[in-house]
């Protein structure tokens, strides 16, 4: 935990390996849409991140990390319960209607860089991609036990995918 303090990311990396199956269980437990449920179990970790260095005793994460959880998915589902009356006519006097065009835009650029790192996988990679990618209900279900695993392995290797330069395979900087 101290490492984690001072930066070391396979020290962060090994708290959230250990970690990560019980938060995902218990943000499940809330019964919060995908999205909602991936926001929640992210603010946990950002949550984490920042109380890390106050934390003074390395055998309570895991109750700490418990309760954060509880209360993070316990709020995102009363926003999901209560949510605030809009008035329309606000909407419409307030809209830019230039807004989505470039929206829409930047969207399907993101989505294509997107869909051009996923290709570059391999195929078991591409599968768990599309899952994620694709709430069709014609998908073959991923093992509940490896899913979390193999998505944060495939995260990090879209990450790095995605944040290489484009260049043909092969081919190695001078």
């Amino acid at each position: 935990m101290l490492a984690a303090c001072g930066g070391a990311v396979d020290a962060w990396e090994r708290i959230v390996d250990r970690h990560l199956p019980m938060v995902n269980r218990i943000a499940r437990s809330y019964g919060l849409p995908r999205q909602d449920r991936e926001d929640a179990v992210q603010t946990v970790w950002l949550r984490l991140n920042h109380h890390l260095p106050r934390l003074r005793s390395p055998h309570r994460l895991g109750a700490w990390l418990r309760r954060v959880t509880r209360d993070v998915c316990g709020r995102q589902r009363e926003k999901l319960w209560n949510p605030l009356p809009i008035d329309p006519d606000h909407l419409t006097t307030h809209a830019d209607p230039t807004s989505h065009v470039e929206d829409d835009y930047l969207r399907k650029e993101r989505e294509a860089e997107l869909h051009r790192a996923i290709d570059a996988l391999d195929p078991t990679d591409r599968r768990v991609a599309h899952h994620y990618l694709d709430d069709s209900p014609g998908l073959s279900p991923l093992s509940h036990r490896t899913t979390a695993n193999e998505r944060r392995h495939l995260f990090r290797r879209l990450r790095r995918t995605l944040a290489a330069p484009n260049r043909p395979k092969g081919v190695r900087d001078p």
